[in-house]
């Protein structure tokens, strides 16, 4: 069969031929003792256990035989195929596939053979049915997460490497599971969350998005002059311009409100995403810092005056 094969450029018929060859031993070893033992005489019942016993192994045969070829066929042409760039598969989705197929092939393939046997396979169905719905109630939490999973790899909200805000944490995904997803936070921390808490909770990426927005609320005295409101709005707009190659769109600067206890003064920028967010953020603020202390502008502080 490989010699024959090898004169054709079909890579399914050399993946059958090839996981043929050890069921195929196995087969042959069946035959012949199906040769040996039919020589022999037994009494009824045991023929009957016989005829039963190659009956199962027949459908054990042919069933890990399409188990052989269906994994294969996967490894040679979705496998390479999810590692390309311009697709949506990816290599955890396809492991989850390839288990998915595998329990159903030999889930079908042991039914047939138990049916053909001579076994009642309506009872054990029905039985199997009660189990799995006791085993499916103690194991909820864990079949939602399993679930979730499946949504996670199906919708994509977000991708290894993406920085992602759920409920109180912030942190960047390091691992996608069949059960959970973890995430080291902006401290440093793994933290390991459900992936059912992630079809209840809002998700905030801020990685997929086109920019990041910054806003930067600056408290002045209220005894600064209205020269120097003017001076520091300048200043905002200097180091603006300084970085404006930084910037997906022109930052917004003015004074927002006068508050219960300083002149609030709001300096909001988006930047591109391929801007590292916190290096820029601290020497922005930094940049700031220097500047109004070198202009004689100063800061508020949370007080009171009777």
């Amino acid at each position: 069969l490989r010699k024959l094969t090898s004169r054709t450029e079909n890579k399914i018929v050399d993946i059958v031929v090839e996981q043929l060859r050890n069921p195929a031993i196995f087969a042959i070893i069946l035959v012949g003792l199906w040769f040996a033992l039919d020589r022999l005489h037994f009494t009824p019942g045991i023929e009957k256990t016989i005829r039963k016993g190659f009956v199962l192994l027949t459908a054990f045969v042919i069933t890990w035989l399409f188990v052989r070829v269906i994994n294969a066929i996967i490894r040679e042409f979705l496998l390479p195929y999810s590692q390309r760039s311009d697709n949506n598969l990816d290599a955890q989705l396809i492991s989850l596939i390839q288990q998915v197929v595998k329990i159903t092939i030999w889930s079908f393939g042991i039914i047939v053979g138990l049916n053909n046997a001579g076994f009642n396979v309506g009872a054990l169905i029905a039985g199997l049915g009660i189990g799995g719905l006791a085993l499916a109630l103690a194991s909820q939490d864990t079949v939602k997460n399993m679930f979730g999973g499946m949504i996670l790899y199906l919708d994509k909200p977000f991708q290894v490497g993406d920085r992602v805000v759920i409920d109180r944490f912030d942190g960047i995904i390091s691992e996608i599971g069949i059960r959970s997803t973890r995430m080291r936070t902006l401290e440093g921390l793994i933290v390991t969350i459900p992936n059912a808490h992630f079809s209840e909770k809002p998700i905030e990426n801020y990685s997929q998005g086109p920019f990041f927005r910054v806003s930067c609320l600056i408290n002045l005295e209220y005894n600064t002059a209205p020269q120097k409101v003017k001076e520091a709005l300048e200043i905002l707009r200097q180091i603006a311009d300084e970085n404006k190659e930084y910037f997906a769109s022109n930052p917004l600067i003015f004074v927002e409100q006068f508050g219960v206890f300083a002149i609030e003064v709001k300096f909001l920028y988006y930047l591109k995403q391929e801007v590292n967010v916190f290096e820029f953020r601290n020497n922005v603020n930094m940049a700031i810092l220097q500047r109004f202390y070198q202009a004689g502008i100063s800061f508020a502080q949370p007080s009171q005056r009777n």
